[in-house]
Formats: structure tokens, sequence, C-alpha cells
């Protein structure tokens, strides 16, 4: 398990149970065993212990431009609207500029989004964030992005970004 974390450690804990044909309990417990942290741990510790690229409050971890990528954003106290949540407009700006890094070029300043914010998210949270391309139509992409607070999708934005050129 430390092998495959090393080359891989944004793997989950359901990741490593299908790898091993185990349950993610086992998974749990023998990660817990080894002092190996969880997902998001390691992501903090990759971002905020090597450089990285930074998108609008996103640590960009791994980037297949035109393809997928992953990220951190880790949210603050100034963030956080009248009911103490995080606003979902930090969150939906987080994440259509991580589409655009995700496709790689500028796309026009208007767009389709279509948002649903899940779980209320609480200041001082560090988020996965994951992204994916998952249609190229003409000059359109259609991109799915991700917050995750742990295994829970807290937020999720699907845009179609239509590309200048």
């Amino acid at each position: 398990m430390q092998k495959i974390l090393r080359q891989n450690p944004c793997l989950t804990d359901e990741d490593l149970a299908k790898h091993f044909s185990v349950s993610s309990a086992t998974i749990r417990l023998d990660r817990q065993t080894l002092g190996i942290p969880q997902m998001r741990e390691r992501m903090e510790q990759l971002v905020f212990g090597h450089p990285s690229e930074y998108v609008e409050g996103v640590h960009v971890l791994d980037l297949d431009v035109g393809v997928k990528g992953v990220g951190l954003f880790r949210t603050t106290s100034e963030m956080a609207d009248s009911t103490g949540a995080v606003a979902g407009d930090k969150l939906y700006g987080a994440a259509s500029n991580f589409a655009e890094k995700l496709a790689g070029v500028p796309f026009a300043p208007t767009q389709v989004g279509n948002i649903k914010y899940k779980v209320p998210v609480k200041p001082n949270t560090v988020l996965a964030v994951k992204g994916r391309i998952v249609l190229m139509r003409g000059k359109k992409k259609y991109i799915y992005i991700g917050f995750f607070d742990g295994d829970i999708e807290v937020y999720r934005a699907k845009f179609i970004m239509e590309i200048l050129n």
C-alpha cells in the first residue's frame, strides 16, 4: 500500500480497496496501522510541502490539460456568508477558474453553469477539487468540477464553455 501511495497519493480508500480486492474498512484499518494519513492529508502534505501552481484559491496537484485535474481548495473565514458557511459564489469562482485552467484555453465570458451546493462547507476547511473534461463538441467543452470534503461531494459544477479563437 505504501509503495502504491508513493506513486499516487491521491488514491482514495475506495480506490485502494478495489485495487487490493478488500473492503474500504480493511484499507482504513491497515492505513491507520501503517501510519498513512487520509487522502486529504496526503494531498495537503503534497501542496504545502512542495511548490505547486495556484489557480484562484486552488492549489493544483495534478493537471492533465484537456483531460482532468486535481487540486486543493482551502476555505477561509473571509469566505463565510451570513449563515456561517462558505458562500457559494466563492466555490463557483474557484470552479470556473479551475475549469478554464483544465481546458488550457481562454473561454468566452458567457458560459453555461449548472451548480449544486450539496453540503454546507465550514470556513477553514481544505477541500479536494477534481475536474474532468467529459465532452468536446465544436468549440464547446463540457467540464465537470467537484469539491470534496473527504469522500463526500459538497459542491459540484458542470460547465459548457465556448473556446475563444
